[in-house]
């Protein structure tokens, strides 16, 4: 009986076909004339290679650090992409333009207030609001940012999303002019920073005042106040700045402290002047810094190093926390003790520093217990013409009103902002409902970007290297926009409220949450602690890459991967180096083809060898045969030599020359 089994499969036991055995057929398959166009679901190949940039366009508002340094390094990261950016100041440097009141400064040591790509040696430990804008506007001018994207005195009234087109529309209106016009972008970018816009204090009369009467943020630089009676109203940063300053040139000063505050040394007090003092630079420091860029980097570096130790003191209950209260506790009890109703009532009992974002105001507290300085902790009952009712009721003339009452931080915008029928003002509305992504982004709001929204590591600690950070987050979602034919990112919703459940709960060990009035809360002492849950290396680290399974993204394309293209990548044709996965060759780090030239083949190449032994045969050759005739002209040439010789001397003897 006859066993039967499947044929075999493998080539080798079984016939093949006509591919197989190569036989001539028709060439037109071989030739690719048979290439189909599409495939069943009328798919088709984008003729393009991979890497092919679609161009875009961003919209950003406002034109202080964020935007200089998004246009920097968008001239040197970014391509095919159109930037305009509209500013409502009449010049460059946001809060650094805007704020000129006496003595207005930076809470961080200059050094580590700029851009890495442009280091300064500066004139103060911690610099004046003149200098700072002053480099941020020599940014501006080396680069012609006005002429190439800027549009001043261009104010956004109205921004909302065309889900349809995939673009943000926006309404803009020359502040000069008037005029209104419509502009359109895929993306568009919040950098007009956190404290933009000022408010005056709700008191009543304030406008019933007949004297000068100015808000710290739009301070008119310059008024004189020697011998005159002046009022400041507001405790903050910029309060406490300007009393320290004025303090010694007015002839008398009232100032109201309506809530405790911690008054700490300044950041990297370790480096400050005594007392944490601000200081100049001495000639001898300056030169070493300018001539010694590593030790310049190294001074740089243990400031920040410092500055990123800061975070430790934040939490309850923390060795770096105690020492921290104690330490200012001594402080400000050492400089007050003449004046014990300030120092019960200023010094804080219920919450650690750091609640607020700590002011550095050397001077402050010596001010306040001046004998030309009178410090109010009630409410004020009034303002008059001639100047203010106190809490007792008593009138006191004044010459000047400086309100150094802060911003409007709850967040929500000024203008209608827009996206899918819903407006955030009415979204963030209320108390407590700011829900960000990762102090980026606007969940349900696509292509939608904010420097340091809220949420963001606010706390401590220079906001440049953030701003870098934040910068290269927004290059990398763009450009892949631009690769992968993205119509748009929007961050989901249920991860940001997981997100912000988790901060919430961090931010309960936390002395942003204790009872302070803080702007981190809006000015409340319970307001909503709208601040990164952790330091800003923790930070750094979340914001190194975009967290795309956080995004709802949409392609324009139906096929995800159409941008896959022809099969090549376009680094094949647009000059970059080709195997660039291997290191770099260039000498300044470009990635650019390398040119090659043949002196690396004749010294490397297989047959290089076989050629050097040809030549090697050929001089043993020329050597031997060289040796060979050598020895028979030389034998030839004795013989003769001999003969001659021996010719030559039987000549001579048989002429009589005795041997």
């Amino acid at each position: 009986m006859a066993i039967e089994s499947d044929a075999p499969t493998s080539l080798y036991a079984r016939h093949g076909d006509a591919a197989d055995a190569n036989y001539p057929i028709a060439t037109a398959e071989r030739d690719g004339q048979q290439i189909p166009k599409t495939d069943s679901h009328g798919y088709s190949i984008r003729e393009q290679p991979m890497g092919t940039l679609r161009p875009l366009r961003a919209i950003l508002m406002g034109a202080g650090a964020s935007t200089l340094n998004f246009l920097k390094k968008a001239e040197e990261q970014m391509e095919d992409l159109k930037i305009t950016v509209y500013e409502k100041n009449h010049d460059v440097g946001g809060t650094w333009l805007e704020n000129r009141y006496p003595g207005c400064a930076c809470d961080i040591p200059s050094a580590n207030y700029q851009f890495m790509w442009k280091k300064k040696v500066w004139t103060h430990f911690y610099s004046y609001s003149p200098e700072i804008w002053r480099y941020l506007k020599d940014v501006e001018e080396e680069n012609n940012f006005i002429e190439k994207y800027i549009k001043l005195r261009h104010q956004i009234e109205k921004v909302e999303w065309d889900d349809g087109a995939g673009v943000w529309r926006v309404r803009t209106k020359n502040l000069e002019t008037g005029e209104v016009k419509e502009d359109e972008a895929e993306f568009f970018i919040n950098a007009g920073g956190v404290l933009n816009e000022w408010k005056w204090p709700d008191i009543p009369g304030l406008r019933d005042f007949k004297g000068k009467l100015m808000h710290s943020a739009a301070y008119e630089e310059g008024y004189p106040l020697k011998g005159k009676k002046v009022a400041v109203i507001g405790a903050g940063s910029s309060g406490v700045q300007i009393v320290a300053k004025i303090q010694k040139e007015v002839e008398k000063l009232y100032h109201w402290v309506r809530s405790p505050i911690w008054i700490t040394a300044g950041f990297a007090q370790t480096w400050a002047g005594k007392d944490g003092a601000n200081f100049e630079y001495s000639k001898e420091q300056r030169m070493l810094m300018e001539s010694n860029p590593k030790v310049y980097l190294e001074y740089i570096k243990q400031i920040e190093n410092e500055l990123n130790q800061r975070f430790k003191f934040i939490i309850k209950g923390s060795a770096e926390a105690d020492a921290a209260r104690q330490f200012s506790y001594d402080q400000m009890e050492r400089k007050l003790r003449s004046n014990p109703r300030l120092v019960d009532k200023m010094i804080p009992k219920n919450f650690n520093p750091g609640c607020r974002r700590p002011t550095p105001a050397p001077g402050y507290l010596e001010a306040l217990v001046s004998d030309n300085t009178t410090v109010f902790t009630d409410p004020i009952g009034r303002i008059t013409e001639r100047g203010f009712m106190d809490h007792e009721g008593i009138e006191h003339d004044v010459d000047v009103i400086i309100c150094a009452t802060g911003f409007n931080t709850s967040w929500i915008p000024r203008f209608p902002f827009m996206a899918h029928g819903q407006d955030l003002r009415d979204i963030w509305g209320g108390g407590h409902n700011v829900t960000p992504y990762l102090s980026i982004g606007i969940p349900t709001f696509p292509n939608h970007f904010s420097f340091c929204g809220p949420y963001g590591p606010l706390g401590h600690g220079s906001f440049m290297p953030l701003i870098e950070r934040w910068t290269q987050y927004i290059f990398d979602v763009i450009r892949k926009a631009q690769v992968e034919n993205v119509k748009s990112f929007t961050p989901r919703l249920d991860v940001s409220l997981q997100f912000r459940r988790h901060a919430d709960l961090f931010l309960r060990r936390t002395a942003w949450t204790s009872p302070c009035r803080s702007w981190f809360k809006q000015g409340k002492s319970d307001g909503q602690a709208a601040i990164y849950p952790g330091s800003r290396l923790h930070f750094l680290e979340l914001l190194k890459a975009p967290r795309y399974e956080d995004y709802e993204i949409k392609y324009w394309d139906d096929n995800r991967f159409a941008f896959l293209g022809n099969g090549f990548e376009m680094r094949e044709f647009d000059g970059r180096d080709i195997t660039n996965y291997l290191g770099c060759l260039d000498d300044e780090g470009r990635d650019v083809q390398p040119v090659y030239g043949e002196e690396l083949m004749h010294k490397l190449a297989g047959w290089a060898l076989e050629d050097e032994k040809e030549t090697e045969n050929g001089a043993v050759y020329g050597a031997a045969d060289g040796t060979a005739n050598g020895a028979v002209n030389g034998a030839v040439n004795g013989a003769v030599n001999g003969a001659t010789n021996g010719a030559t001397n039987g000549t001579m003897n048989g002429n009589g020359v005795k041997e």
